[in-house]
């Protein structure tokens, strides 16, 4: 691509980004989305962390750009180095060790002083390298602070006056709460303490800092967006965003990278298979059985991929019908069942259960493997996604991707981006139910299992109509690129 004078500049910050470190949709996001921002001609750079992980992709020696300097941490300095891969994404790394060189990414004690840094190291960077942006892209709690810093210690500086701040919401329940101490490892002045700036909850807020203070807020699907104008999802925070942050708020859909996730050139899969040779998949889906010791018949195969927690909606495969456990009911309609992922102690341990209960029907991985994961999407007939909310959520689009069915609560990017089958149209990509109950779930995997076993053309079309689909960035990079000139 080559650069013009003015040529719309963008640095995207995200804790986390594929293929460097991931622990959920957040990395794949920042992964994908910029490179098709490149391709539309934005000058895009990412940042984020050296971890411990990263240092498996890339070599400090040959990315240290000679870039150090001192971030004054409340009673001490802590050391930011610049590092910087030139690949297809530009992106930078912030490294500090003491921070950064750790086993994983979040989940310590020290997490509002770790992220303080980060967000101070992105600020002070910018008069330090030779890439001014016109937008600064965050993401998320980790890089809430940023806009208020910038604004706050740079005003001054010609180099900040002109940079424009969008801040994403993946995920409202994740605020990043502190206690006063984040004021002086931000350098702020104590009366960001008030309840109409970081004050939440008895404590300061990272992500309410990033409301607050970027020109426009984002979330990963429009009805997400308006849910969390609504006290049941909005987390404390509904009332700010309706009432005070309304004329700054939005949603644009996430996608997936299309070439990563392609049934037709994916190397995990047994068979490659596409819209045009969707025979294939049914191969898929006995090598797999074969493989893991399931039983060779023609049983419909339910899957889940996901992170094992209450807001993906397993608390209602707790529940009961007439008497009866719902994951009971469910493998009465005699399907067999695959899950992988790990999570909560409480469902890990369910779904230990459940494998004992039906060692011949099901499959319970307790890990997350992302080539077994394609294997499994691959030979699923259908793909559970319950959540009882869910921002955009990624597992039901690359569920259709690879032509399996999904099934959804309607609820945020889930009611976005699956319409229920309507028999008489032939249109639709999955099935969808409303009230959050574990009723509701066995009534819509035994209505996809009929129409499996009693109308196969049916259920073909919904593969097919799923496959067809378009998850790409294409459209979604586009929104954003208007989003980026309209507050720029």
């Amino acid at each position: 691509m080559i650069k013009t004078k003015n040529q719309l500049k963008c640095l995207l910050v995200s804790s986390e980004v594929v293929p460097y470190a991931k622990t959920g949709g957040l990395a794949d996001v920042a992964g994908a989305l910029p490179k098709e921002l490149i391709k539309q001609g934005v000058d895009v750079r990412v940042v984020m962390p050296y971890y411990r992980i990263v240092k498996k992709h890339v070599d400090e020696a040959k990315a240290n750009t000679g870039i150090s300097y001192n971030i004054s941490m409340g009673w001490r300095n802590q050391e930011a180095t610049i590092l910087f891969k030139s690949t297809d994404v530009p992106t930078y790394f912030i490294k500090n060790d003491h921070y950064f060189d750790r086993d994983g990414l979040y989940g310590y004690g020290d997490d509002c002083e770790r992220f303080a840094f980060f967000c101070k190291a992105v600020a002070e960077m910018i008069c330090r390298i030779d890439f001014v942006p016109d937008i600064i892209h965050c993401n998320d709690w980790q890089t809430g602070p940023i806009s208020l810093l910038i604004k706050d210690k740079y005003f001054w500086d010609k180099k900040y006056q002109n940079i424009r701040f969008l801040f994403t919401i993946h995920n409202m329940k994740y605020q990043g709460i502190f206690g006063e101490e984040l004021l002086e490892l931000l350098g702020l002045d104590k009366g960001y303490a008030s309840p109409d700036k970081l004050e939440f909850n008895g404590g300061l807020s990272f992500l309410k800092a990033g409301l607050l203070y970027a020109d426009h807020i984002n979330t990963v699907s429009p009805t997400y967006m308006e849910e969390l104008k609504t006290p049941t999802y909005g987390c404390g925070l509904d009332r700010l965003l309706r009432e005070q942050l309304y004329w700054k708020s939005s949603g644009i859909i996430n996608g997936i990278d299309t070439t990563r996730y392609d049934p037709k050139t994916d190397p995990a899969l047994y068979y490659n298979y596409d819209v045009n040779s969707l025979e294939l998949k049914e191969k898929n889906k006995q090598a797999f059985k074969k493989e893991f010791g399931l039983k060779q018949d023609n049983s419909m195969l339910v899957s889940i991929i996901s992170r094992l927690t209450d807001q993906k909606g397993f608390d209602i495969m707790k529940q009961t019908i007439f008497g009866e456990w719902v994951m009971d009911k469910i493998m009465d309609l005699g399907i067999q069942f695959v899950v992988l992922g790990t999570g909560e102690q409480e469902y890990e341990n369910m779904f230990r259960h459940f494998k004992y209960l039906y060692p011949d029907r099901s499959l319970v991985f307790l890990n997350f493997d992302e080539g077994l994961a394609q294997k499994i999407y691959a030979a699923s007939d259908v793909f559970l996604m319950p959540s009882y909310f869910e921002p955009c959520g990624l597992g039901q689009i690359m569920a259709m991707r690879y032509g399996t069915v999904p099934i959804v609560r309607q609820t945020g990017g889930l009611k976005d981006t699956v319409i229920h089958y309507n028999s008489k149209t032939k249109t639709g990509t999955g099935f969808e139910f409303v009230d959050y109950a574990g009723y509701w779930l066995y009534k819509k995997i035994e209505e996809a299992n009929t129409l499996y076993h009693d109308y196969p053309k049916d259920f073909r079309r919904i593969q097919l109509n799923d496959m067809k689909e378009n998850f790409g960035w294409e459209e979604s990079a586009k929104k954003y690129i208007e989003l980026y000139e309209m507050i720029k």
